[in-house]
């Protein structure tokens, strides 16, 4: 599938990310473009040495093709996850999802302290990285943000407050903002799990739950930034999906069924242990997860879903149980075209990789 609003220019530089080395004749037939077009679009990538040549290729007879690769230390970006954990994460990544330095600080949910936290973040990691190579900072934040980089929900205290424009003043560069999965699932789709895939959707769970949707290697937004709210999803019993899904759900109903307070590192070791009402809890956390993945999947009709988050800590026999109940509800499986399922490839710093790769995948427009 290809947006036909997608320039020739990003295209180009998509392919080179996805396939590595190629040959002009292989880009112009991947982009569908004109050989001259595709020869245009690689001197002008070439001068800003976002890519190189790499040495002649196989020949199938007559001349061998120059072959061309990107170059994943042209630029770097620093990426931002603002989630509801207690902490401020911040990553320096590169063109190819490298992370080359990480920073952590925790935070208040103030906007002072917020804005404070994450300048001393950016600052940081702006002081390894030498200035012509960084091209500015994305910031994944918990919420909603519409086009104008206005955060319209979020459960902390950033709702209506000038953040970006802040940021930007303070950094005296670039600062962009985007939802939390959004960010994941550019990083899933550039170089992760769902590398390769046309269209992937992401799903994680932790404070909240919520799903991203990259579509030919674009994030899919939505007319008012709203796409992917899946954890507003009612469920058969009435109950909205992120409440019953969250893991802090699965420690209050444990507490409530044992008399026991535990955190949920605690709850993972009983759950590992056999404990049959953590185990039982999981399984019906992987069932609520799996109605979501359901969802947007069957909206989306994604060749990758990636799950991502807490989830993800429950290992092998969760998530067998997640994929089970995921395509016993999947209209594309039903058809015999079995979606890819896996595993994130970037954990809980996916957020903050997919946040710097915000920032370079804008460069080129």
């Amino acid at each position: 599938m290809r947006f036909t609003h997608i320039s020739g220019k990003r295209r180009i530089f998509a392919e080179l990310r996805r396939a590595g080395r190629i040959s002009r004749a292989e880009l112009a037939r991947a982009c569908a473009l004109t050989r001259p077009a595709v020869s245009v679009i690689v001197d002008e990538l070439i001068a800003s040495g976002l890519v190189r040549e790499v040495g002649p290729g196989h020949s199938t007879g007559g001349k061998p093709p120059i072959m061309l690769d990107f170059v994943p230390s042209a630029r770097c970006a620093i990426g931002i996850n603002l989630g509801g954990d207690g902490r401020i994460e911040g990553v320096v990544c590169d063109l190819a999802c490298e992370v080359l330095y990480s920073e952590s600080i925790a935070y208040e949910n103030d906007f002072e302290n917020i804005l404070q936290v994450t300048e001393k973040v950016i600052r940081t990691l702006r002081a390894k990285v030498a200035p012509e190579h960084l091209a500015g900072v994305g910031v994944a934040v918990s919420g909603i943000v519409d086009r104008n980089d206005a955060i319209m929900h979020s459960t902390l205290d950033i709702v209506g407050k000038p953040l970006a424009g802040r940021l930007r003043e303070i950094a005296g560069m670039p600062v962009m903002l985007e939802r939390r999965p959004n960010s994941a699932a550019l990083a899933e789709a550039l170089f992760g799990a769902g590398r390769g895939a046309r269209q992937l959707v992401y799903l994680t769970s932790g404070v909240g739950v919520g799903a991203g949707v990259v579509i030919a290697g674009e994030i899919f937004r939505g007319s008012h930034g709203c796409a992917g709210e899946v954890g507003l999803l009612r469920l058969p019993d009435g109950r909205v999906l992120e409440e019953a899904a969250r893991p802090r759900t699965m420690l209050r109903e444990y507490a409530k069924s044992t008399g026991r307070v535990v955190d949920f590192d605690t709850f993972l070791s009983r759950y590992f242990a056999g404990d049959a009402c953590a185990r039982r809890l999981a399984a019906a956390n992987a069932g609520y997860l799996a109605y979501a993945a359901q969802a947007a999947a069957n909206l989306f009709d994604p060749d990758a879903l990636v799950l991502g988050g807490d989830a993800l800590e429950f290992g092998d026999e969760y998530f067998a149980e997640f994929k089970r109940e995921f395509l016993a509800g999947s209209c594309a499986y039903k058809l015999g075209k079995e979606p890819m399922v896996l595993r994130s490839t970037f954990g809980r710093r996916g957020v903050a990789v997919g946040g710097a790769q915000i920032i370079l995948d804008s460069l080129i427009v």
